[in-house]
C-alpha cells in the first residue's frame, strides 16, 4: 500500500494552515486578500488532516473524505473565478487551483491503488 496520497494530503493541508495562519497573524503578502479566504485556508487546512490520516491508515472512508475535500476546494475555486473575479488576486486563484490539482492527483492515485 502506497502512503503517497496521505503524504500529499498532509503537505497540502500544512501549506494551507501555514498560508492562512500567516495572513491571520498579520502578514501582508503584497496583494489583495479577500477577508474570508485566509480563514477558509486555515480551517480547511486543519480539516485536511482528517482525510490525510484516513488515507495513511487506509480507512474505508478515506476516498469519501478525499472526495469531499476536493469538492469543497472546487466550489471555492468556482466562486473565486465567478463571484469574486474582480476582487481576488491571481495568487489566490493559483493556490486554489493547486489544491484542486493535488486532490485530483490524490483521487487518481487512490483509483490506481484499487
Amino acid at each position: 500500500m502506497s502512503r503517497l496520497p496521505a503524504i500529499l494530503a498532509f503537505l497540502v493541508g500544512a501549506l494551507s494552515i501555514l498560508a492562512g495562519g500567516l495572513v491571520l497573524r498579520g502578514w501582508r503578502p503584497g496583494y489583495s486578500v479577500l477577508s474570508w479566504l485566509p480563514v477558509y485556508n486555515f480551517i480547511v487546512g486543519l480539516l485536511t488532516l482528517i482525510p490525510a490520516y484516513l488515507l495513511w491508515v487506509n480507512h474505508r472512508f478515506a476516498f469519501a473524505a478525499s472526495s469531499a475535500t476536493i469538492a469543497v476546494h472546487a466550489i471555492v475555486l468556482l466562486l473565486l473565478l465567478t463571484l469574486f473575479r474582480g476582487q481576488v488576486a491571481a495568487q489566490s486563484i493559483g493556490a486554489m487551483s493547486f489544491r484542486v490539482g493535488v486532490w485530483t492527483a490524490i483521487l487518481a492515485l487512490l483509483q490506481f491503488r484499487k
